[in-house]
């Protein structure tokens, strides 16, 4: 049977499972309908997402898998549950898995993208809930949005150290507008070394090569205490610095401290390629802890090795490296 038609019966399998199946069935095949990016795959999420009546978990893997497929058609529904749980606000205090619902669902959009979502994520960045407009910040970078760089200069010089100062940091460096120069100059000069090591990357990310070196400086004498290196490398790794990525993967090699699974998970957010290989080889330590953490990264950089790791770990000894892999795999959307 032709590739083609091979994807296409196994599209309709899956489809057949997901929308006759019971709710760990649609859990499991969610993320792989999300990863198909096909119409009836997205038509088939539409219908099944109900922010009213849904299950929870299965709401929020909906949500998730929207996201993934880069349908447009998604932002309405979307809009829609957002709109839902907002009036449901001026009623009461949302349960905690609806705020989380919140967190999802802006992240979902923001990988749609839009002029809808992109005044929800501006309105958003005024939200009373921190991690909200955490995320609001996180997609107004993803999508490069230069009219929110005021409001996030502003939010800027009101945050102190943490989540929230290094999402807006970050989202400054990934839209490039050169009005946050002087706020990040001066985020140099701070006491805290991780608003250091964000700024610097936030710079190299707007044209400062000489940032290169500023982080590269943290990675001496790393692991410290604050393991304040690991974020440098991570950074420098994203900027596809070989630095960063050698860095990371001596520490995959220790076995004291957690550190090794730490920049396993590092090499997986970093979005480089060429984390692959060394997380492959890493698959096969003795360490369930790091197997557990490769097998995550493995499905973020997807690939055809990644996929050959994952799927080998998915009869792994340990259940949650095995659980971590199958719920890769189906990311991917493997689900054989």
């Amino acid at each position: 049977m032709p590739a083609a038609a091979a994807a296409k019966t196994r599209l309709k399998d899956v489809l057949r499972q997901f929308e006759g199946g019971k709710l760990e069935d649609r859990l499991r095949l969610a993320p792989a309908l999300g990863h198909a990016k096909e119409k009836k795959a997205v038509d088939a999420l539409i219908n099944a997402f109900d922010i009213k009546r849904g299950n929870p978990r299965e709401t929020a893997a909906i949500v998730e898998a929207l996201g993934r497929a880069g349908d447009p058609r998604a932002v309405e529904s979307l809009v829609g549950a957002m709109d839902y749980l907002r009036s449901m606000m001026l009623q009461m205090e949302l349960p905690g898995h609806l705020q989380v619902l919140r967190w999802k669902i802006l992240e979902a959009l923001s990988r749609l993208g839009g002029e809808q979502t992109v005044g929800i994520l501006s309105e958003a960045l005024n939200d009373r809930d921190p991690r909200v407009v955490e995320e609001a910040v996180r997609g107004l970078g993803r999508l490069q949005v230069k009219a929110a760089v005021p409001a996030l200069l502003e939010l800027s010089r009101g945050a102190s150290s943490g989540n929230l100062t290094q999402a807006v940091i970050e989202a400054l460096g990934e839209i490039g507008d050169k009005r946050a120069v002087s706020v990040l100059e001066q985020a140099l000069k701070t006491s805290d070394r991780f608003v250091e090591v964000e700024a610097a990357y936030a710079l190299a990310r707007l044209g400062r090569k000489e940032m290169y070196d500023k982080l590269a400086d943290n990675l001496k004498g790393d692991p410290g205490a604050e393991k304040v290196g690991i974020l440098a490398a991570y950074y420098l790794a994203k900027l596809g610095r070989s630095a960063g990525l050698d860095h990371l993967v001596g520490l995959m090699k220790r076995t004291d401290g957690g550190y090794a699974s730490l920049a396993a998970e590092a090499l997986g957010k970093s979005e480089n390629p060429r984390a692959v290989l060394p997380l492959v080889e890493a698959s096969r330590s003795e360490d369930s802890s790091l197997r557990l953490s490769v097998a995550r990264s493995l499905g973020r950089l997807g690939g055809t090795r990644a996929l050959s790791s994952l799927k080998r770990l998915r009869n792994d000894p340990n259940p949650g490296v095995r659980n971590a892999a199958l719920a890769s795999l189906a990311e991917l959307g493997v689900l054989d």
